[in-house]
This record gives C-alpha cells, sequence and structure tokens, in this order.
C-alpha cells in the first residue's frame, strides 16, 4: 500500500506491506459546498436566540474576538457576515475593536492577521492581539468561581471588561484539553491569563487523553462554562467547522452555549471514527496542526487511541517554526512521570506556566505509553524532537523501516491522515 503525502511535497510518499496494514484511515472529506449560502443561512438562522442584527445596538461598544494566526480557521468570511451584520444594526466601525486571541501563542503577524479579517478590514478596524506583554494591567478579574477543585480567580484581557457586546468567531476542532476548540473557548483559555488559562490546561491533562479528545463534555468545558458566567456581554458566537481540506462545510451561530454543542457534535461526525485493531506502529502526520512540536502534538494525542502498549509513533510534520524558548527550556522536565509534572505544575515549581506543564504531562502520558517516538521532519523545528527525547528522521520511509526492526517483520500499522484533526478510535 501506498500512500501520497499531497499536502506535504518534501515527504512524498510511504509504503506499507499490504500484510502489514491495517489500513489508511482519517478525517472526512465533504463533498463541494457552496460557503456563502452556509454562512448566509447560519446569521440568518441562529441555532439559538435572535439574529446579530438583532441583538446589536448602535450604541454597542463591540469586541470581536477571533482564534489566531496559528489556528486554520478561515475566518475572514464569517468576519465580513459579523461587520455586515452590525452594519444593520446601525453600529459605528469606530464602535469595533477586534481582538486576537493568542491563548499563549506568538503574536500574529499582520499578513496572519489580513488573513484573520482582510487587509482593508485590518486598516479600518481597530486591532489588538491579546496580553502579549503579560503586565498586571492587562488583565481584568472578573470574578471567582468556586470550581471542584476550589475558588478560582477568573482573569482574562482587560478589553473585555470595556465591551457591552462581545462576538467570538472561531473554528471547532478536536482539542486534548478541551474535547473540541470552540464556542467559549476562544475567551477562556484564549483571552485568560496564565493562571486561568491553566486550570482549563491542567483540568484536561489530568485525565487520560481517551477521556477528553473528541468528546463534546468534559470538565475543562464544564469550568469554561463557570467561567463564561461572568462574562453576560459574550451573547453572540459564529463557530466554523471545516473537513481536512480547509473547506467550509458547516457554520453555526448564536449563543456561545447553543453553538459549540451543535458544531463540536459536527465536527465529531468529521473527524471522529474507529479502526479495526490496535497497532503496534502508529503513523499519523500533524495536518493541518503544523506549526510547532507543541502544536503537531496534537497528532500524538490522537495516535494514543489507537495504539497497542509499548507501540511506536511515527509522526510526519514539517515543524514550520521552532518551539518557544521556555517550553524548549521546561522541555527537560519530561523526564518526570505525568502525576509529577501535574503536581509541578499546579504547585508553581514548574516556573509560572501551568498551561505549559500541562502540555508536557500530556506530551509525558504519550511517552509512558509509547515504547518509541519518531518525528520526520526537516523543517525549521526539526531540532525541537530531541529537546523532548524524541527521535527524528529526514525520511518517512526509513523511519517506518527502523520501526519494523524493533517491533518485528508481523508488526501492524495503521496509517493516520490529517491528525491534527483526527480522532481515531478501536472499534
Amino acid at each position: 500500500m501506498r500512500y501520497y503525502y499531497t499536502y506535504y511535497p518534501k515527504i512524498r510518499e510511504i509504503e506499507i506491506p499490504d500484510a502489514n496494514c491495517i489500513g489508511v484511515f482519517g478525517p472526512l472529506e465533504e463533498p463541494h459546498s457552496d460557503r456563502e449560502q452556509i454562512l448566509r443561512d447560519a446569521f440568518a438562522h441562529p441555532v439559538s436566540g435572535p439574529k446579530l442584527s438583532e441583538i446589536a445596538t448602535a450604541e454597542d461598544k463591540v469586541l470581536i474576538v477571533l482564534d489566531d494566526a496559528l489556528e486554520p480557521t478561515p475566518t475572514v468570511f464569517p468576519f465580513f457576515h459579523v461587520v455586515q451584520e452590525l452594519h444593520a444594526a446601525g453600529v459605528k466601525d469606530e464602535n469595533v475593536t477586534v481582538l486576537i486571541a493568542n491563548a499563549g501563542h506568538r503574536a500574529s503577524s499582520n499578513a496572519e492577521v489580513d488573513r484573520k479579517i482582510g487587509s482593508e478590514l485590518r486598516k479600518k478596524y481597530k486591532v489588538f492581539q491579546s496580553a502579549l506583554n503579560e503586565r498586571e494591567e492587562s488583565y481584568h478579574t472578573f470574578g471567582t468561581a468556586y470550581t471542584a477543585s476550589g475558588p478560582v480567580d477568573v482573569r482574562a484581557d482587560a478589553r473585555l471588561r470595556d465591551a457591552s457586546l462581545i462576538i467570538g468567531i472561531g473554528g471547532t476542532y478536536p482539542n486534548r484539553f478541551k474535547g473540541f476548540t470552540g464556542g467559549g473557548s476562544l475567551i477562556f483559555p484564549g483571552l485568560a491569563n496564565e493562571e486561568t488559562m491553566g486550570e482549563i490546561y491542567l483540568s484536561g491533562a489530568s485525565q487520560d487523553s481517551t477521556a477528553i479528545l473528541g468528546l463534546m463534555e468534559n470538565s475543562s468545558r464544564s469550568l469554561i462554562s463557570q467561567f463564561l458566567a461572568f462574562l453576560p456581554a459574550f451573547k453572540f458566537c459564529v463557530d466554523v467547522v471545516v473537513d481536512r481540506t480547509l473547506t467550509i462545510s458547516a457554520c453555526f451561530a448564536g449563543s456561545p452555549s447553543s453553538v459549540y454543542r451543535i458544531s463540536s457534535e459536527a465536527q465529531a461526525h468529521r473527524s471522529n471514527f474507529q479502526i479495526p485493531e490496535a497497532a503496534d506502529i502508529v503513523m499519523i502526520d500533524s495536518h493541518p496542526l503544523d506549526t510547532n512540536i507543541l502544536q503537531s502534538a496534537h497528532a500524538l494525542y490522537a495516535a494514543l487511541g489507537i495504539l497497542k502498549v509499548d507501540g511506536e509513533i511515527i509522526i510526519v510534520t514539517p515543524l514550520l517554526e521552532q518551539v518557544s524558548q521556555l517550553a524548549g527550556t521546561l522541555a527537560k522536565n519530561l523526564s518526570e512521570t505525568k502525576e509529577t509534572l501535574l503536581k509541578m505544575s499546579i504547585s508553581g515549581a514548574l516556573s509560572r506556566h501551568p498551561a505549559i506543564g500541562a502540555q508536557l504531562a500530556a506530551i509525558r502520558e504519550v511517552v509512558e505509553r509509547a515504547s518509541h517516538i519518531t518525528f520526520v521532519t526537516n523543517g525549521p523545528g526539526m531540532n525541537d524532537p530531541a529537546k523532548f527525547g524524541f527521535a527524528q528522521s529526514n525520511d518517512a520511509q526509513a523511519a517506518l523501516n527502523a520501526a519494523f526492526s524493533r517491533k518485528g517483520s508481523n508488526a501492524k500499522v495503521a496509517l493516520i491522515t490529517h491528525g491534527g484533526m483526527a480522532v481515531p478510535r478501536v472499534g
């Protein structure tokens, strides 16, 4: 069986002996759809509540929150429809602010912001990126949530405080720490400070990957719902669902909680699938989450759902950027167990970045399950796998042949495509 990585031109192809191949699996690709009709229908018929043009008033101070450039969501298309709805309500352009929810990621460049909202609209509106300087005055405390693990100060970007109407536009994707992105996760953890963000990430990381990834309801989503109760101005949300080609195949608009329930169900239909048996070797790529090793790790979490104990994972990824210096430095703690990493993150012993600690704990879960992990990459971040204790190869076929030499000639291989969006399970 041969598979061609059409989205990774430098990788070309991989060949797996038919006797060893369980099969090739991946998220769905939808038939061609009318993008503009999908968007028009979403805004004309919200899943709950009135249309945006009926919610907004001419006096509103509007804050539009979007997911950032590291997410592949084509937000530029629904953004135009949001603007049209605001104009219909009489909202003036000077009363509209755009905020990119970086969620701990690097800043988006002007060119990347242009792709998110369009170059002309970037020039028209005030555009900010969330609390990149991490100064105390960048955040506001909206209240205290009394959670199952104790009281939590709900702190997030201070611009949320000044808005009378908050609108979210983002994509819904499977996520190791939240089940799915979408809905209120644009705000929490997207705009939260380190401590509030960490509460959500640590809640997800404390459970097994298969108990979170690709599941609509979980402990992290419960926290997000609790935190959102402090932001009554967050009245309207637009969740975009894309297929594996990143084509908009569905869009839902309306109240954030209702939108999330429907969009996550729609994305699960595209991303969640079963394979007939667990694999000795899982060969998976990170597309479309290819930016750095922490983002491509979503494919590692997906592989856990179908990997035999002490199996091997080969992840094909370009690693388009080097990981941040902080994450690379903290990665030295991966010699600790998952439980120890969680405790260090909660206690503050692992710097003051609990969200990164949670990601390290989740990666450690993969390390404890797999006997060997190889990154096939020759991109700018090709030296990062070594920082995390992983092997690196420039050749996918060579990495697979090496895995056969360790696991035996009868080893069973599952090839998962578009692994950044995949939720495979054995069934």
